[in-house]
């Protein structure tokens, strides 16, 4: 879609940066901040077990907001969840319009085979996980299916970053790509799945289903008219407060947002303008907060030691169901025809990056959160085994990775980019 760049006129600023060099420029970014999210995450876990008592009044603190629903926020963690993750969200959405104006997601073939492997990934993920609780016959675990589905961005990007010049640009944007799609899909699936307790009227939730479809009938008014910032935030804030409204995970509105702020090579548009804000508070911030205050979990009470079978299930959804469903995904678009390996990826690097996919910790805290919020027993022992698994797909990847990459190139990030 053509922007008409009169509406963004030039001014005595310093010229903005190319699209290669911002790009790269966020992939150090994702790369250092998932060194910080594992510190964030480890220092919550040491807050909950070593200082159990404060962890707890903090993350229990009520918090009231007006006019928004009390199963939606009603202490600091739902705040965090619910609230301060639109960021996060909002980051993905700019992401996704980025890729689609300048990046990999522009041409249908470069953008199906990581789609395509996202979705096969997180459908064989949910697969293994409910045959293993089935198996186990812990049927009370069996709501949470879509846990082990989705893969973090950050903590990925920062263990590949572990590489160096190993890993071809092509395949870091691939698995940036993947990693988005499941992200931005297992929010949707949390959102048609999950209950959230609101009760309305038909006249009312056929109100607020009518404004929340107009706030987004708005945004691409907004995108080809007056696409300013300040206006696509407060069309994000709009739509956020008629989700919860609604009961549907409000974070979605950062994604729906975000992708339709025009975006593209000029630096003047809204989209690189907002992203260049959005990206590193969200990395440095929001995720740090979330992996701190949402993923500390008590270890000194052993969550484990009745949940074998749940550890189980998240492993193996993980370790096994992952990287078959994301392998399965590229063999079949590479058989049809229809999409092609990254550049310069082997099918034995492509193992290690499926296994790097198992690493995930925050959308399958928001999952947890929504089916297990009730059992603090599964809520906690899901996060011990999702810490298991992210640390065994890991190191695992990593290893097959670094035996099966050529020698680090001299070239920087930057210039393969550019």
């Amino acid at each position: 879609m053509r922007v008409m760049t009169s509406k963004f006129p030039r001014s005595n600023k310093p010229e903005p940066r190319s699209t290669g060099d911002f790009v790269s420029s966020l992939l150090r970014q994702e790369a250092f901040g998932g060194g910080v999210l594992t510190i964030a995450l480890f220092l919550g876990i040491a807050w909950a077990s070593l200082f159990s008592a404060s962890y707890s009044h903090l993350t229990t603190a009520s918090v009231f907001i007006p006019t928004i629903p009390h199963h939606i926020i009603n202490n600091v963690s739902t705040l965090v969840t619910s609230l301060f993750m639109i960021v996060f969200f909002a980051a993905i959405g700019l992401e996704i319009g980025r890729e689609r104006a300048t990046g990999t997601l522009r041409e249908l073939r470069s953008a199906i085979a990581p789609v395509v492997a996202a979705l096969g990934g997180m459908a064989a993920a949910a697969g293994v996980f409910a045959l293993t609780i089935v198996l186990d016959g812990n049927r009370s675990a069996l709501a949470g299916w879509g846990i082990p589905m989705a893969t973090d961005v950050a903590f990925t990007l920062g263990a590949l970053s572990l590489l160096g010049g190993r890993v071809s640009k092509e395949l870091r944007v691939f698995l940036l790509t993947l990693a988005v799609a499941d992200d931005v899909a297992s929010v949707i699936v949390l959102g048609a799945t999950s209950h959230s307790g609101a009760v309305h009227s038909a006249g009312r939730a056929a109100a607020l289903t009518i404004a929340a479809l107009f706030v987004i009938a708005l945004a691409f008014v907004v995108r080809r008219v007056a696409p300013f910032i300040w206006l696509f935030v407060i069309l994000a804030i709009a739509l956020w407060w008629l989700l919860a409204q609604l009961g549907i995970e409000p974070t979605l509105a950062g994604v729906v947002i975000g992708v339709l702020v025009p975006s593209g090579s000029e630096g003047t548009l809204p989209g690189p303008r907002l992203e260049r804000i959005v990206a590193p508070l969200s990395i440095f911030l929001i995720l740090p907060v979330f992996s701190c205050l949402v993923g500390g979990v008590n270890l000194s009470t052993r969550p484990w030691s009745h949940q074998g079978g749940l550890l189980a299930a998240l492993i193996a959804a993980r370790s096994i169901g992952k990287v078959i469903g994301i392998l399965g995904g590229v063999a079949l678009v590479t058989r049809l025809n229809i999409g092609d390996l990254p550049g310069g990826a082997s099918w034995r690097q492509m193992i290690g990056a499926a296994l790097l996919c198992g690493i995930g910790f925050t959308v399958p805290l928001l999952f947890a959160g929504q089916v297990f919020g009730a059992s603090a027993a599964l809520l906690a022992a899901t996060k011990v085994g999702l810490l298991v698994a992210s640390l065994l797909c890991g190191i695992l990847g990593l290893l097959i990775l670094a035996r099966s990459s050529p020698a680090p190139s001299k070239q920087s990030d930057a210039d393969k980019i550019s």
